[in-house]
């Protein structure tokens, strides 16, 4: 089932997600871009910055996410939405079950009307190549 973020209530459900399709290279290294963003609003708290041979985000570096995430309204969600088969859903989950939110697995397709948006503004403003900064 394909979620919308009129599906959703503010600040109710979080997503995590992995923004890039394709490498970001710093430097000849390629990273990996990981997001916390609500559901509904699809503001995006934050992302980190990995690169794709630590594969995936450090606990502290979820953590700082989270507490970036609360900071925003003060109080914490209710669930928090991983895609399945989604490499850093483990770390996501465990800090999500420590602040008490409800974790669900969700099909990735099943995101693609929240989070699809934000992964084309991603590939356009980080991902393009170089002839179209002129």
């Amino acid at each position: 089932m394909k979620l919308h973020p009129n599906n959703f209530i503010v600040n109710n459900t979080w997503i995590a997600i992995k923004v890039n399709e394709s490498f970001i290279y710093v430097q000849k290294d390629p990273y990996d871009a990981h997001a916390l963003m609500d559901a509904a609003s699809c503001y995006v708290f934050g992302f980190i910055f990995c690169k794709t041979i630590d594969i995936i985000p450090s606990d502290e570096e979820v953590n700082d996410l989270f507490k970036k995430a609360w900071s925003a309204k003060s109080e914490w969600a209710k669930e928090l939405i991983i895609p399945e088969n989604y490499p850093a859903g483990t770390v996501f989950a465990e800090q999500a079950q420590k602040n008490g939110l409800k974790v669900i697995n969700v099909n990735k397709s099943d995101l693609d009307l929240i989070i699809g948006p934000l992964k084309q503004s991603f590939e356009e403003d980080f991902l393009r190549s170089p002839e179209k900064w002129k």
